[in-house]
């Protein structure tokens, strides 16, 4: 019965990942320790492993709908894999949980503007000013007939800050690359979700071969994770199809705000 269960959740929370482009793992990890009694690396490990298939599996539906930007994503991927490394080597010379306290109310007040929806303006702000700065580069997406600039100053601070954060705080980066792309980038939501997803099938691969490599992963408990997370990305990517971009962007601000709850379960039993 606890296999049904196990296997039910992860379905729910990687159809919801898969739609906002997440992934999952910041909502599941939390639960597994607190309801199911993992053991904290195996937790992770076996989300990690879930995530694989999971994110390929949405980013192979994304592909065919024509909404991965492959090339953004592997130019923001870069300056957030070196920001992971900066983030795990201060981890023990940086107070953690309050800035995790921090960290978890920027993601609320994050959230609530993806909620809100406020008007589109036409003034620039800082970021808009900045991301608008030589050197930059230039994506199209012919199919959706969209066009975004992507600044290298920016591409590289947002990421290495992305990257950094989900190093130190160890919560994984998933669900900060699509806001970053539609906030700062203005990439549309359902592409910076499609891309967000492709992002993070190399980091949770690379995480995998990691924890296996440290003898963190059990395939026994691991297993109904990866089949729910297979079989949500599936539903998640039906799902997808139909949505508008609005839609999508307020499901991400809820998305933001259950982050920061989960972050907030983390440092209770997690101290």
């Amino acid at each position: 019965m606890t296999l049904i269960i196990l296997f039910l959740i992860s379905v729910l929370i990687s159809a919801f990942g898969t739609l906002i482009g997440f992934g999952g793992g910041v909502f599941l990890v939390p639960i597994l320790i607190v309801f199911f009694q993992f053991p904290y690396q195996v937790a992770v490990s076996s989300v990690m492993a879930a995530l694989v298939p999971g994110s390929l599996i949405s980013t192979y539906f994304n592909h065919r709908n024509h909404l991965v930007d492959y090339r953004a994503g592997t130019i923001l991927e870069i300056p957030t894999i070196i920001g992971t490394i900066v983030g795990a080597l201060l981890v023990s010379i940086v107070p953690v949980n309050y800035l995790l306290m921090i960290f978890t109310l920027f993601l609320s007040l994050l959230g609530i503007n993806f909620l809100h929806s406020p008007q589109a303006r036409t003034d620039k702000n800082w970021v808009d000013k900045i991301n608008a700065l030589p050197p930059a580069i230039i994506l199209k997406n012919s199919h959706q007939k969209v066009a975004y600039r992507m600044g290298v100053s920016l591409v590289t601070g947002f990421g290495l800050l992305a990257g950094t954060l989900a190093g130190l705080f160890g919560v994984g980066g998933g669900f900060m690359k699509a806001p970053i792309m539609i906030k700062v980038f203005k990439i549309p939501a359902k592409i910076a979700a499609a891309t967000s997803l492709f992002m993070i099938s190399i980091t949770s691969l690379t995480g995998t071969i990691s924890h296996y490599a440290l003898g963190h992963f059990d395939l026994t408990q691991a297993v109904p994770i990866i089949l729910g997370f297979m079989v949500g990305a599936l539903l998640g990517g039906r799902l997808n199809i139909g949505l508008s971009e609005k839609f999508v962007g307020k499901l991400i601000g809820a998305g933001l705000i259950l982050s920061a709850v989960a972050i907030i379960v983390k440092i209770i039993f997690l101290p």
